[in-house]
C-alpha cells in the first residue's frame, strides 16, 4: 500500500473535467498521487490506496473497506449512509464529509422552494400560462408570507445551521429538532409539537436507524392543511407517495422533494402546481467543483500533517 495514493471512487452525473482536474491538482500539491475510478464497482487499486474519496453514487460497504489498504476514506457529500461506519471504525478508518461545500447551495434551495410554496406562484404561473390575469382568486390562493411564520427546522448541523439563520433573517419564528441541541434564537421543540405547530418543515438531518422514514403517514398526518414540507436531505426521511396523495387531497399546503428513496425516482411527472420535484440538485451550483476541491485538499493536507480531521463522521 502507497500512503501516498488517493483513489477517487465514482464520478457524479453533474461533475465536469474541470472539477476533476481540481481535485487532482489539490491532492498533487500535498504531493499525492490522483487517480479516477469512475465505476460504481469497487477498483483494485482500493488494495494500494491510503486514502480514498467517494461519492454517494457508490456503495462503501463493509466488502470495500475491508480490501482497502488506507486509514482515510472522504466524502465528497453532506450525508455518509453510503459508508458502513461501523466496519470503517472496526478496520480503524476514519470517514470525514464536505458539508461546507454544499451548505449555501442547498440552503437556498430549501429556501427558494420553501417561498415558492408559500407565496403559491404554483397556481399563479398555471394560470399565466392559460392566459388569465389572476389578479382577483389571489384570496383564494392563500399566499402567506414568511414573515411572522413558523417553521420547523429537522437537522441543525452544517447546512439546517445556516437555513435556520437565513429564516430569522427573514423574520420567521424558527423552531428545531436536533438531537446535539439547536442554535441560539432556535426554539428546541418534540417533533410531533413542530409538527403540530408548524407553517413548514424542512429537512436537513443525516440519515440513520432513528430518522429513517421520519415523516411517515402519521407524522404528516400532524401537519395542518396549509403546512409546506421541503426535503433536501436524504429520500428515506419521508414517505414521498403519501406526501403526494396528501397535497393532491388537500391535507397537505406544498411538497418540495429534491432527494428521493431510489433515484431516478420512477414517479417524478406529479402534475400539481404544489408539487416542486427536482433531480438531487439542491447541492450543485457551477462553483461546486472547486468547493470540493477545496474541501478534499483541506481534509487530505490535514491527513499527511497529522492534524485533527475536519468534519469527521467517524
Amino acid at each position: 500500500m502507497s500512503r501516498r495514493a488517493v483513489i477517487r471512487w465514482g464520478r457524479s452525473a453533474y461533475e465536469t473535467d474541470y472539477a476533476l482536474q481540481l481535485e487532482r491538482e489539490a491532492a498533487e500539491r500535498l504531493g499525492l498521487e490522483w487517480r479516477l475510478c469512475p465505476s460504481l464497482v469497487p477498483p483494485d487499486a482500493l488494495e494500494r490506496a491510503g486514502a480514498l474519496v467517494v461519492t454517494s453514487g457508490v456503495r462503501v460497504d463493509a466488502g470495500a473497506l475491508r480490501r482497502f489498504a488506507g486509514d482515510l476514506v472522504i466524502t465528497t457529500t453532506s450525508g455518509f449512509d453510503h459508508v458502513d461506519l461501523t466496519a470503517a471504525e472496526a478496520g480503524g478508518i476514519a470517514v470525514l464529509r464536505l458539508p461546507q461545500a454544499r451548505r449555501d447551495a442547498v440552503a437556498e434551495h430549501a429556501l427558494a422552494c420553501l417561498l415558492h410554496l408559500s407565496r403559491r406562484l404554483g397556481p399563479q404561473l398555471e394560470a399565466s400560462r392559460h392566459g388569465a390575469w389572476a389578479r382577483g382568486a389571489l384570496p383564494a390562493m392563500s399566499p402567506r408570507s414568511v414573515r411572522g411564520s413558523e417553521v420547523l427546522v429537522v437537522g441543525l448541523g452544517v447546512i439546517g445551521r445556516r437555513v435556520a439563520a437565513l429564516l430569522q433573517a427573514m423574520g420567521a419564528h424558527v423552531l428545531g429538532v436536533d438531537p446535539g441541541g439547536v442554535p441560539t434564537g432556535v426554539e428546541e421543540v418534540a417533533l410531533a409539537d413542530g409538527l403540530r405547530r408548524c407553517d413548514a418543515v424542512t429537512l436537513h438531518c443525516d440519515l440513520n436507524p432513528s430518522s429513517e422514514g421520519l415523516l411517515h403517514r402519521g407524522a404528516l398526518a400532524l401537519l395542518r392543511p396549509h403546512a409546506i414540507v421541503v426535503n433536501t436531505a436524504r429520500g428515506a426521511l419521508l414517505d414521498v407517495e403519501e406526501a403526494v396523495r396528501a397535497v393532491t387531497e388537500g391535507r397537505l399546503g406544498g411538497l418540495a422533494v429534491d432527494v428521493f428513496p431510489s433515484e431516478p425516482w420512477p414517479a417524478l411527472a406529479v402534475d400539481h402546481p404544489a408539487v416542486l420535484f427536482t433531480p438531487h440538485a439542491a447541492g450543485y451550483t457551477e462553483e461546486l467543483g472547486a468547493r470540493v476541491a477545496e474541501g478534499v485538499e483541506g481534509a487530505l493536507r490535514a491527513w499527511v500533517e497529522g492534524a485533527p480531521l475536519p468534519h469527521r463522521v467517524r
